[in-house]
């Protein structure tokens, strides 16, 4: 879709008034019964669509920026009354100002959890994003506006960021395509609450249009300690050679997931002519535990010249806020050298043109407003949820991709792993899952992002 639209700017078939007035028209409409957009700039957006050049592989694309990316002119609020009444941006985040040099058009904002600290998108001072397959039910979090504006058609295109599943979860519960690439692989020109976790990811509708926006953003940025070389990673898709596949990093899985992830398994084995290979998690049941505690610890550290009004913040972000102030340096340490140890168990079993597949979530949609599901088959916890965190604590890169939908009319997803630096493996199973077992583009009753 990417593509077909930026070329049809090139060649002067469509024009970029015609996207961004496209885009507008749509978020008027359907945006007030999901609450994905949380800020416009429709007369700057217009005003840039006039005077476009027509030009670059994203030519004249609307733009819809997570509200926890700095884009230049706009207020960044990171979804708290904190920020509420933050000053215009002065700079951008440089996937901001990678899209734009590429030809997008900024349009507006997306809703998140306040510091994208949590898998629902509800916030004090925006309130809750509904998901466009089931507007009762959550689109996920943080990216969970981003994606709900995705799934329903407003634009093709609109930033993530991914610090514990951020892309993937919202991309699972929307019915797309999301992309967190190895750490390091788009570098951040603004340090992030989470330092050692947090990277941009992108979502889409399809392989494709990931790919080209993966294409546009990976790089590396000056000041980031962890960013890698631009160009040695890609995210165009490469067969893999083997499949591998865990049930759940967690202790169960709900029957209708773990159903439809037997079908992909016996799927994948039949297109690929491969065995699937079951193996067990190599990842503890716990390991949302040291990652939780390194990353409230430095969101907690972030924020502490603010620490005499986090009582005005939801009660999730304040319980998190409150562990991270308790951990110490000797804590902190710890689970950074747990990290390096379970990286390499990771790394060992991911073997050249190896991947792993599993599901991104183990528990079936929860409510718009939360509280995230505490269940998955017949084991309550709190971290239940999704399978998403571990990949952000080792930096393996993932891609989620459609896998089913639930009770309540809301898709699940796959994740597929593959070995840090190869981010084409994962996408290359991505895009023959895609070729076997296409997916809607857009959620039931919305319309493709396109210009009639």
């Amino acid at each position: 879709m990417l593509a077909e639209l930026a070329a049809a700017v090139r060649e002067r078939r469509i024009s970029p008034v015609e996207l961004v007035e496209e885009a507008l028209r749509r978020i008027e409409r359907d945006d007030p019964a999901l609450n994905a957009v949380v800020r416009l700039r429709a007369d700057e957006a217009m005003a840039e669509a006039a005077a476009h050049p027509c030009e670059g592989p994203l030519a004249g694309l609307p733009l819809l920026v997570k509200d926890m990316a700095r884009c230049i002119g706009m207020p960044t609020t990171f979804g708290t009354t904190l920020f509420a009444d933050a000053e215009p941006d002065t700079i951008d985040d440089i996937v901001v100002e990678r899209l734009k040099q590429a030809g997008a058009i900024v349009v507006g904002k997306t809703n998140t959890p306040a510091f994208g600290h949590t898998a629902v998108t509800t916030n004090l001072l925006f309130g809750s994003t509904g998901n466009p397959w089931n507007p009762a039910q959550s689109p996920g979090g943080s990216s969970g506006g981003s994606a709900a504006a995705l799934a329903a058609g407003m634009v093709a295109l609109a930033t993530t960021s991914d610090g514990g599943g951020s892309t993937r979860g919202p991309a699972s519960a929307c019915g797309l395509v999301g992309y967190k690439p190895t750490m390091g692989a788009i570098g951040r020109n603004v340090a992030p609450r989470w330092l050692n976790f947090s990277t941009m990811g992108v979502a889409g509708a399809s392989v494709a249009d990931v790919v080209l926006h993966a294409s546009v953003v990976l790089g590396a940025a000056r000041g980031d300690v962890l960013s890698l070389p631009t160009g040695s990673v890609s995210a165009d898709p490469v067969r893999p050679t083997r499949v591998l596949a865990v049930r759940t990093f967690r202790e169960d899985v709900d029957s209708v997931i773990e159903a439809a992830f037997d079908a992909i398994c016996a799927l994948v084995s039949k297109e690929m002519g491969v065995t699937v290979e079951r193996v067990e998690s190599p990842y503890p049941v716990d390991g949302v535990l040291p990652w939780f505690m390194a990353s409230s610890a430095e969101l907690a550290q972030s924020l502490s010249a603010y620490e005499d009004r986090w009582s005005e913040l939801d009660e999730s972000l304040q319980f998190q806020l409150g562990i991270g102030k308790t951990v110490t340096a000797s804590d902190y340490i710890a689970a950074q050298r747990l990290r390096y140890e379970q990286a390499g168990k990771v790394d060992d079993l991911l073997t050249p043109g190896t991947v792993l597949i599993t599901p991104t979530a183990n528990s079936t949609s929860w409510p718009k407003d939360g509280p995230m599901a505490t269940r998955a088959g017949a084991i309550v916890s709190s971290s239940i949820a999704l399978n998403t965190t571990d990949l952000n604590f080792t930096g393996h890169p993932g891609v989620s991709v459609p896998l089913g939908v639930d009770e309540h009319g809301v898709p699940f997803g796959l994740q597929v792993m593959a070995p840090r630096f190869h981010d084409g493996l994962a996408m290359g199973l991505a895009a023959i899952i895609e070729r076997a077992q296409p997916w809607p583009l857009v959620a039931p009753g919305y319309e493709s992002f396109s210009v009639s």
